[in-house]
């Protein structure tokens, strides 16, 4: 069997970015959720507050057309969720072909979300006309959670923080305060925008708008627009030449706006939806 790791590695080698979202790497390396894997490589399924999430990695020299490895995988995390009570799983695929959306419909999965990831070239066309400052960490952990928790209510992975889990995302070799930009309004966080800069590829490094809100109290300030600035003026101002976010496919409002900004999709990723069954509880003889 190979190493998860070592699987990573050839899989973001193969395809040119990394397998896993920020959120089930950080859970592989915390020990949340649980990874099955085998020879052709591994499932990771992780426990939401409401629902599942899953993302199958297969290693490059097991893909094959008609995605066998990827059949057992997903059989496999279905097989555990049920016998974990069950419930909403959410499979994550980047850039799904045809045979992908065979693998899901043939597991009785539906296409749930599509996230588009957009790009420009950096510097942007104009600059932001507002001050932030670097995010303070054990400073503003609180009232940033708090501020991100308004902005993104009812949002399926975004909505909903901790502290913790505000830490978890920032224990990583990346993180870089002075890029989480907070802009405040008479001493309130008003509306921030998060950067991470990827590691290098090809010699040049990308730049991504990581995580953007902006507080429902100070909507309609063209804040959103402002902030995504701020993101992109840092980014640059740091070297970087190439700007990437990530956006829902429904969200009309901020399409439009990434689209004014010079952005265009580069790449769409989806989410095959299926609700679990737990398994029928043994009967009791009469």
């Amino acid at each position: 069997m190979n190493s998860v790791p070592s699987v990573i590695a050839r899989a973001a080698l193969a395809d040119g970015f990394e397998p896993l979202s920020d959120q089930l790497a950080a859970d592989i390396r915390d020990g949340v959720g649980t990874t099955i894997a085998d020879e052709g490589g591994f499932v990771h399924v992780s426990p939401r507050a409401d629902a599942w999430t899953m993302q199958v990695v297969v290693d490059p020299p097991a893909r094959t057309p008609d995605r066998v490895v990827d059949r057992r995988l997903v059989a496999q995390a279905l097989e555990h969720v049920a016998a974990a009570g069950g419930g909403r799983l959410d499979w994550w695929v980047a850039q799904p072909a045809d045979a992908d959306d065979d693998v899901a419909a043939s597991a009785g999965f539906t296409v749930g979300r599509t996230l588009h990831q957009m790009r420009r070239p950096l510097p942007a066309d104009e600059r932001a006309s507002v001050v932030t400052r670097p995010f303070r960490v054990g400073v503003d952990d609180a009232a940033w959670v708090t501020v991100n928790n308004r902005a993104f209510d009812g949002h399926p992975e975004q909505g909903n923080w901790t502290v913790e889990t505000l830490r978890q995302r920032r224990d990583v070799d990346w993180f870089d305060p002075d890029g989480f930009r907070i802009h405040e309004v008479d001493g309130r966080i008003a509306a921030f925008c998060w950067t991470k800069v990827h590691p290098p590829a090809a010699g040049e490094r990308d730049g991504e708008i990581y995580v953007i809100g902006v507080d429902p109290d100070f909507q309609g300030r063209g804040l959103g627009r402002q902030l995504t600035l701020a993101g992109l003026d840092w980014l640059s101002d740091h070297g970087i030449v190439s700007g990437l976010l990530y956006v829902d496919g429904d969200n009309a409002a901020a399409l439009g706006l990434y689209h004014a900004l010079g952005f265009t999709i580069s790449r769409t990723d989806r989410a095959y939806v299926v609700d679990v069954p737990a398994p029928d509880a043994e009967r009791t003889p009469s």
